[in-house]
């Protein structure tokens, strides 16, 4: 047997196993999240470059009712496949294998799990005075101010759009310990000072 097969005879059994035992899949769901996972702003995802790896996590995740869609997304020169993690179903999910081992992906997931999602939890302007106070003692990322002011990163960006068009606040470089390392979550902000 080739070592191809094996490991696709072991993805099958590991496939049949969680499908018939729900702690089984919520476990590999769990370790997939923590190898592969992208714990973001705003969404919790599973992305691998195998395609046939990618599609027996998603129906694992998806037998527990925790998928979106499965989907393929370009990253430079190949696909990665994979799938999102359900906004209703982050805080069931959390609750069966938190806390994460890592301190700032558990962190963003607790945050994620317990957002109300559709709730506007604040006054007109209390968020935007939030932003602008916590960017007053420190300069941070927008998910720095999302965890700090306990709201969405698209409430955060389009306060701080808003806020550096009236000249509030501006980029002053890139956080090198960023948990995430993308251009527009790594950028630091901070209030200017008049």
């Amino acid at each position: 047997m080739t070592d191809a097969e094996i490991s696709q005879d072991n993805e099958s059994k590991i496939l049949r196993l969680a499908l018939n035992d729900k702690r089984i899949a919520v476990a590999v769901l769990g370790q997939a999240l923590l190898d592969e996972g992208g714990i973001g702003a705003q969404s919790i995802t599973v992305f691998y470059t195998s395609k046939s790896e990618a599609v027996h996590l998603w129906k694992i995740a998806d037998s527990l009712g925790y998928a979106n869609a499965f989907g393929k997304k370009k990253h430079r020169n190949h696909y990665n496949y994979g799938f999102s993690i359900k906004a209703s179903k982050r805080k069931e999910l959390y609750s069966q294998i938190g806390p994460l081992p890592n301190p700032a992906k558990d962190k963003v997931f607790r945050h994620l799990a317990n957002r109300c999602l559709g709730k506007n939890l604040r006054g007109r302007g209390e968020t935007r005075t939030l932003i602008l106070q916590s960017l007053v003692k420190d300069p941070k990322t927008v998910l720095q101010l999302m965890l700090d002011t306990n709201t969405s990163a698209s409430t955060v960006r389009r306060h701080l759009s808003n806020l550096r068009n009236k000249d509030f606040v501006k980029i002053i470089g890139k956080d090198k310990g960023a948990f995430q390392k993308s251009l527009r979550t790594a950028d630091l902000w901070s209030a200017i000072h008049t």
